[in-house]
């Protein structure tokens, strides 16, 4: 990709300046392949990079977290992906600060359309059983929105 620029020369002549526009931040970060089109998470959105038929290549913000009182995105580590993919949900894990007493948040966000998003909310139990409990972004509801059972690896 590259920018054009006019400059004036004398009065009234206008010639054309090429120059590079700077390297996107996820240059150097491995994306997340869905469908031919790339992701990239950065501590509090995702980006999808695609290219359409003509070759043009466009990126857009997604999603972007909800904003949290008191809180700040952390800056995006070199050549990390805060994005990884089950199979089934593109998951965000955020990386946001707490003014005045710095500890870090650990949330995660997870879609599997890209529309709709849901927020980790912690652990239940059903049965015996652990779960992973997820509620809608922007529901008001104290309950989970969905479950997903958290597989226990065996140790040899």
């Amino acid at each position: 990709m590259s920018a054009t620029q006019l400059v004036a020369c004398g009065d009234s002549e206008l010639v054309a300046e090429k120059s590079a526009l700077p390297a996107p931040w996820w240059g150097d970060v491995s994306p997340v392949v869905i469908d031919g089109d790339q992701f990239y998470g950065d501590p509090c959105s995702v980006t999808r990079v695609s290219v359409d038929d003509a070759g043009v290549t466009s990126a857009i913000v997604i999603f972007t977290v909800p904003r949290e009182l008191l809180t700040i995105c952390a800056q995006i580590e070199p050549k990390k992906n805060y994005l990884e993919y089950d199979g089934e949900f593109v998951i965000l894990n955020v990386d946001r600060q707490t003014f005045g007493a710095g500890s870090w948040t650990g949330e995660r966000y997870r879609s599997a359309d890209f529309i709709s998003w849901q927020r980790d909310i912690g652990v239940t139990w059903l049965n015996g059983e652990e779960y992973e409990a997820w509620r809608n972004v922007g529901s008001k509801s104290a309950k989970a929105d969905a479950i997903k059972k958290v597989e226990h690896k065996e140790e040899d």
